[in-house]
């Protein structure tokens, strides 16, 4: 690394580890080594602005600066259509809709069926979407549902699934307003928990998420298609901060 100017030698290690940070002078740097080419440099730079981005609006900035490098190069840094799929709510509606009714090809009535509506093209695309993913598959009637699942173990995916969530918590909030009280059922528990409480209650969650989706596999006569939302979040600083085991200052 001395070529490229840096004094300590396990500098790039350290960034590789995550215990530093690449800034633009030092992807320079390095690039006087690598020779990288204008366009391959401008993706590395912009790789690295995704890296050390904060906020969701950044990174999803960045992915999709990303994504345009890669459009016509059958290599791409993530695969467009599943990312694609976790970061609009409306697909996994569209799936189930379409498992349960044959909208015969008229997208419009597709899109109205989705709540909040959306167009025409919109339903097109999800349906193709859903098609080239393998979640859906056409039959005679319409189409059904395939046992694919797509995993959402590493940091793309970790993105598009916090969209998906801000998507879902976002439509909850105006459902407030726009669903009629006897078709939702909204609330909220506030309490104090420790650490192993915490773990406790996600343990239930997942406990009640995994029964529903088991009761919602043997309802067979699907009328409507559902969004259950489970939160569970701190809303305040840890009140043992500063306090001894015992609880005194």
């Amino acid at each position: 690394m001395n070529k490229a100017g840096f004094k300590s030698k396990s500098f790039i290690k350290e960034v590789i580890d995550g215990k530093k940070n690449l800034t633009e002078e030092s992807a320079r740097k390095f690039n006087s080594v690598l020779k990288l080419g204008d366009k391959a440099f401008l993706y590395f730079l912009d790789l690295t602005d995704l890296i050390h981005a904060k906020s969701l609006d950044k990174k999803n900035y960045y992915i999709e600066k990303l994504r345009g490098y890669s459009q016509r190069n059958s290599a791409k840094i993530i695969n467009q259509q599943q990312y694609d799929f976790y970061s609009h709510w409306y697909h996994n509606t569209i799936r189930e809709i379409v498992a349960h009714f044959d909208f015969q090809e008229d997208y419009e009535r597709l899109g109205k069926m989705v709540r909040p509506n959306i167009s025409a093209r919109k339903a097109r695309q999800s349906v193709s979407l859903l098609l080239d993913l393998g979640l859906i598959r056409k039959t005679k009637t319409g189409y059904a549902q395939t046992d694919s699942v797509i995993s959402t173990g590493n940091t793309i995916w970790s993105l598009a699934i916090q969209n998906f969530h801000l998507q879902n918590m976002a439509i909850a909030a105006s459902s407030i307003e726009t669903v009629p009280r006897h078709e939702r059922d909204i609330s909220s528990i506030v309490a104090g928990l420790s650490e192993k409480g915490f773990e406790v209650f996600k343990e239930e969650i997942e406990k009640v998420r995994t029964r529903l989706l088991q009761l919602a596999e043997k309802d067979t006569d699907a009328q409507r298609v559902y969004h259950v939302n489970f939160q569970i979040f701190p809303t305040s600083e840890n009140l043992r901060n500063g306090k001894d085991q015992s609880g005194e200052q």
